[in-house]
């Protein structure tokens, strides 16, 4: 059961700003440990070979109730050059783009207005073993042979191209509207929502579909994690392919930085196209030099601090004792900080609570169902800030300028009250909170430690019984050859006695 705690953005302002005082920051990123972005391309499956199978949905209404507006995101025509250029501007340590003094990031709020999916976006995907998917998956989409669907040797995901001859197979069958309703939606949850391999559906991928159609989760939360941890690792590392949602990513972006066209005035935009319009008439030509110039420009531009299709809503800010919000996606785990970003939501921007937020990220490999027990618990008690009454202009709290341009800490203000007391004895509850995650992520990396030993202790042995076998089998050809030798001379000598 879901236990929610509602306060209003005040309120939440003053309890964020006094715990600050004696919980400290999250480091902000030093630049000179992240080496340069040199490689980077984006992972965009093309909508076009989806698009044509829209005309074979018997109801694109009855697909929009289930699915919500995924079928839109087909018509965003992105620009990858725009999307290269914003990962310069990621910071991996808070999970935001930082423009100057200016911190934005997407939200499980704003993605879930985009998406529209029908259910709760509190009702988040939580990761299964992928082990049984493609058998529910055969069951559920009325496939005898999903062998024939799968790429290498019947061991990885699904291919489109095969899936596609499927629902060219069923469009006549009137009796098979709902498996093309969902072979459709499966290819967009594999090719869009969460790309791994040009036209390849991903088993986790699938997995997470799978979910959505047994449990209704809201898969919003999902796809924003998968973002995050795609922009992270390409950061980090300076190369690599961004595996997210681009066109969600791309919509968020350009609802921010441009305020003077009214292509997001009305939110039905997607059935009038007018975002395509204007990309082409626009930002056509731009160059990456050209988004960086506009993109760097963001603090004195005039730009959106909430997106002109965001509704009033109740936000969330933290989960269980995190003073932040961990997501959970198909490939891993990563934290976000909405406390960051107050104003894209409406509230009164304060000073956030960072304490630990760095150091949570992970991917799925050794013993991770630890961590995710600790973040399905925290999923269980929600701190949501209370939506505001009308429109309020972007307002930040009186110590938040000072905080984000690196000013003094306000720790030597505290004095040894009762009270300062209180709130260490709250802040030591939550590190130890941190020490478990962080003794959960050691265990994890120690079995995995463990199982790349013993599998290289197997590979050491087959490599001995090898050369035995090897050794051996030079030793029986050199008396092999010795035998040969033998007969020769007996063959020699005999035939040489025949003669005589």
């Amino acid at each position: 059961m879901v236990v929610n705690r509602e306060i209003t953005t005040v309120e939440y302002g003053l309890e964020s700003e006094s715990l600050h005082i004696t919980e400290g920051d999250c480091s902000r990123l030093d630049d000179s440990g992240i080496p340069l972005l040199k490689d980077v391309r984006c992972i965009i499956n093309d909508a076009s070979r989806l698009l044509p199978f829209t005309k074979y949905l018997a109801d694109e209404a009855e697909f929009t109730r289930m699915y919500g507006r995924v079928l839109h995101l087909l018509n965003v025509p992105v620009l990858p050059l725009a999307i290269k250029t914003l990962i310069h501007f990621w910071d991996p340590k808070y999970r935001c783009f930082t423009f100057g003094n200016i911190d934005m990031v997407p939200t499980i709020e704003e993605y879930s207005v985009l998406t529209e999916f029908p259910e709760d976006i509190h009702k988040v995907y939580f990761h299964q073993k992928i082990e049984n998917t493609i058998e529910e998956l055969a069951k559920l989409l009325g496939i005898r042979q999903m062998s024939l669907y799968r790429e290498k040797n019947n061991s990885g995901g699904l291919r489109w191209k095969r899936l596609e001859e499927l629902l060219i197979a069923k469009k006549s069958n009137i009796d098979a509207n709902l498996e093309v309703y969902r072979i459709l939606a499966l290819g967009i949850f594999g090719l869009i929502l969460c790309p791994s391999t040009t036209g390849i559906i991903s088993l986790e991928a699938a997995n997470l579909f799978m979910e959505y159609e047994k449990t209704r989760i809201n898969p919003s939360a999902a796809i924003l994690a998968e973002t995050f941890l795609s922009l992270n690792h390409c950061k980090r590392i300076g190369k690599g392919s961004i595996r997210c949602c681009v066109p969600l990513l791309f919509i968020w972006m350009v609802s921010h930085i441009e305020s003077e066209t009214p292509i997001f005035r009305n939110f039905w935009w997607f059935d009038q196209k007018p975002l395509e319009l204007f990309v082409s008439s626009e930002w056509e030509n731009f160059s990456e030099d050209d988004w960086r110039v506009k993109l760097q420009g963001i603090p004195q531009s005039n730009f959106n601090w909430r997106a002109p299709w965001m509704k009033n809503v109740a936000y969330l800010m933290g989960c269980g004792k995190k003073p932040w919000v961990p997501l959970i996606g198909v490939t891993g785990y990563i934290s976000y900080a909405p406390a960051l970003v107050a104003r894209q939501l409406g509230g009164i921007q304060s000073i956030p609570r960072t304490i630990g937020l760095a150091q949570f990220t992970g991917v799925y490999e050794g013993a991770y169902n630890e961590i995710l027990e600790i973040i399905k618990h925290d999923w269980g008690s929600l701190v949501i800030v209370k939506k505001e009454t009308g429109v309020r202009n972007p307002t930040v709290s009186e110590r938040y300028p000072e905080w984000r341009n690196g000013g003094v800490s306000y720790m030597a203000e505290v004095s040894e009250s009762v009270g300062t007391r209180r709130k260490r004895v709250n802040s030591e509850e939550e590190l130890r909170e941190q020490v478990k995650l962080l003794q959960a992520e050691l265990k994890a990396k120690e079995e995995q430690r463990v199982s790349l030993e013993q599998q290289l202790a197997k590979e050491r042995a087959v490599k001995k019984t090898v050369e035995e076998e090897r050794d051996s089998v030079g030793q029986d050809w050199i008396k092999a050859k010795d035998e040969l030798k033998t007969i020769n001379k007996d063959m020699t000598y005999y035939m040489a006695k025949a003669k005589h």
